[in-house]
């Protein structure tokens, strides 16, 4: 078992890869909570269209996911003294614990249940009925119709324009059958770490784990889906629509170029920028925020999202004033270089650190902090560390070049729909 202490942050954590190829990391911890997180390396983005000779519907990662920890499972839990939730991203799906009682009991059934398929076609059924009017909401709703629509004139043929949760016409298409096959493909060890704090010993704490039920490697090969997505260019770079709604909003985004070519420029600072950009430019930005204000424009939403090789951002406000509001943001994205000071700069590298060491304090935040690093492969520790390292020359010059990238906007006014 190997130990790693990155960044000064007290944080030393353990990683272990067992003899089926799932990844362990255990982070010792001095409180009495104890947390886990079952990682799964595969969200709702770029899965095979086909495993063996059934389609894969997009959507699939999102029902497995509430198939394998659906809402009676998560009261079960309750009444042991347990809180179970789920997440899901482009790249991975987390389900995660947090008790004062046993950690391994819950981590130990869920792991069960991902180790073989535990529910049926009528379970699916059921599930897309309660989905019927969840999905009805989320159409109805303006903010999020701006949101689709951005991503939707963002980009021209990358999957990440439909996002990563389905309608509810692209559940009808989902069935056991095919989600059997989707769990056996992409829930195989080598797919799978599990993040583990608590105050135990952590060669203890893997005896443990390794009393968990075994996960198998897939029986099916991946026929990976492959697009030809251009990156100098928008599929539109603005439309408008009218919804029945009490507000008005207007999604602004921002298309990242090839995640290779990024790297290739920067390597693994891409990683820091992206960890300070959203502070930088627009959340703590005095500039930005002032003019908002003279807008009278509200900043409702910020999102930084990455699939394979695409990344974006999405920044959607409340206003009444699209024109003006797309003018400052033209504007202020074209001399975006000139926005931040080496002051600014330097205040938010030090409360990305502050914000770390708070962070690791409590086991549950640990945990979800490594989780959610973990699809760039660089731990949390690792990355607060080269935010640290980064120089406002090099930050700069990456920003000189992000003025560059393409955007795009979709504007949803409220109105009368005839």
């Amino acid at each position: 078992m190997l130990k790693h202490d990155y960044g000064h942050l007290s944080c030393p954590f353990y990683e272990e890869v067992l003899d089926n190829g799932m990844t362990v990391v255990i982070l010792p911890s001095k409180n009495k909570l104890k947390s886990a997180t079952i990682y799964i390396a595969q969200g709702g983005f770029l899965h095979s269209q086909q495993i063996s000779t059934s389609k894969i519907p997009f959507g699939s990662a999102y029902y497995l996911m509430h198939m394998i920890l659906p809402e009676s499972l998560k009261d079960y839990f309750k009444k042991e003294g347990v809180l179970a939730s789920s997440t899901l991203d482009y790249s991975y799906v987390c389900y995660s614990f947090n008790t004062l009682g046993d950690i391994y009991a819950p981590v130990k059934k869920l792991m069960g249940r991902i180790a073989k398929p535990c529910y049926e076609e009528k379970d699916i059924e059921a599930f897309k009925e309660n989905e019927r009017n969840v999905s009805l909401l989320r159409e109805k709703d303006a903010l999020e119709a701006s949101k689709r629509g951005c991503l939707n004139n963002l980009y021209l043929s990358s999957p990440i324009r439909y996002g990563y949760i389905p309608s509810f016409d692209d559940g009808i298409r989902i069935h056991a059958s095919a989600l059997k096959k989707y769990q056996d493909m992409y829930y195989s060890p080598k797919n799978v770490t599990l993040f583990i704090a608590t105050n135990e010993d952590p060669h203890a704490v893997l005896e443990e784990v390794k009393k968990l039920p075994q996960l198998h490697s897939s029986q099916f090969e991946e026929q990976p889906f492959t697009y030809d997505e251009v990156y100098t260019q928008v599929n539109q770079e603005f439309t408008k629509k009218v919804m029945d709604t009490p507000h008005s909003y207007l999604t602004y985004g921002i298309k990242m170029p090839a995640r290779a070519n990024i790297y290739e420029k920067y390597g693994d600072l891409a990683f820091a920028f992206y960890q300070i950009l959203l502070k930088t430019i627009v959340l703590e930005n005095d500039e930005f925020k002032d003019n908002l204000t003279n807008l009278r424009a509200t900043l409702v939403s910020t999102s930084f999202k990455e699939g394979g090789e695409d990344s974006y951002i999405l920044l959607s406000f409340q206003t009444e004033d699209e024109v003006s509001l797309i003018h400052f943001l033209t504007n202020y994205f074209a001399k975006l270089d000139k926005k931040v000071s080496n002051s600014d700069f330097k205040k938010i590298q030090e409360e990305t650190y502050a914000y770390a060491i708070r962070e690791l304090v409590l086991p549950n935040q640990a945990v979800d902090a490594f989780s959610k690093t973990y699809a760039n492969h660089i731990p949390y520790t690792s990355l607060v560390h080269r935010v640290t390292r980064l120089t406002f020359n090099v930050y700069r010059r990456f920003l000189e070049e992000f003025k560059t990238f393409k955007k795009a906007v979709c504007f949803v006014q409220k109105g009368n729909v005839l």
